[in-house]
């Protein structure tokens, strides 16, 4: 007797194996890089413009933390969803983060993501612990925070997986690069880029022209479907497009 797939891994997404594969930050790659970027934003419309005296919000990294598990794998269509439908089914992370794995999973049965009971049961897990480290689910202060105290307190949060934490890193040195107004060598090192390649220098400067009007990395292909449907129009967000030139993490096994 053939064996049963789960509902959530009834069918296959039809997106690539892996659309989040690391790119080597080669000439060729940084200019296909600027083409996807430029095809997504012209989708993603920037925010308003903010009132005087006020600046957009930095990127929610519980946001980018909960994009980096649901979308794992997978076009950011099924993370932009899945995050759409927690905010909306939660009073506030509060609510969010006393809820079971499995209320979780029920939320986001009909999505096609593989190992959705695992990947719900690693969110759990990985909020609790961020509170009792913090008092709240917040991640803002890893941005402040120094490359050793963010890995203190990785290693305090053994709970968020190793894909998690990379995708985490990675993402702060793409927003440092984009939009830090200090130097950014150490960033540009990290990401392995020369800063005294012209082409490198170009990439940075046209990226930063691209994003300065919505002054975060945008975690969304689009707008939101209706129905409940994931946007598949683009197989990866801004960040994610830039993300995949930072080194690799390390995946699940």
């Amino acid at each position: 007797m053939p064996s049963k797939k789960k509902p959530n891994e009834a069918e296959p997404v039809g997106a690539p194996p892996d659309p989040r594969e690391h790119l080597p930050p080669t000439p060729e790659n940084l200019r296909a890089t600027l083409a996807r970027l430029e095809k997504v934003l012209a989708d993603v419309p920037p925010p308003p413009p903010p009132a005087e005296g006020q600046v957009v919000p930095p990127l929610d990294l519980v946001e980018a933390m909960l994009h980096a598990y649901f979308a794992d794998g997978l076009p950011c269509g099924y993370g932009q969803e899945a995050r759409r439908r927690i905010a909306g089914g939660f009073v506030d992370r509060n609510e969010f983060r006393v809820t079971e794995a499995f209320e979780v999973e029920d939320l986001l049965r009909d999505l096609p993501i593989p190992n959705l009971f695992d990947r719900c049961l690693a969110v759990r897990d990985s909020v609790a612990q961020i509170y009792n480290d913090q008092n709240g689910v917040n991640l803002g202060f890893l941005r402040d925070a120094g490359i050793g105290d963010r890995n203190l307190f990785f290693q305090r949060i053994p709970a968020l997986q190793a894909h998690v934490v990379a995708f985490l890193g990675n993402l702060l040195t793409i927003e440092e690069l984009c939009f830090s107004d200090k130097s950014t060598l150490r960033a540009q090192q990290r990401l392995g880029l020369d800063p005294k390649d012209a082409a490198a220098n170009q990439f940075l400067s046209t990226v930063r022209a691209l994003l300065k009007p919505y002054g975060q990395l945008p975690l969304v292909v689009g707008p939101h479907l209706p129905g409940g449907k994931p946007n598949l129009q683009h197989a990866l967000s801004p960040a994610c497009i830039l993300v995949r030139l930072a080194p690799p993490g390390r995946r699940r096994g």
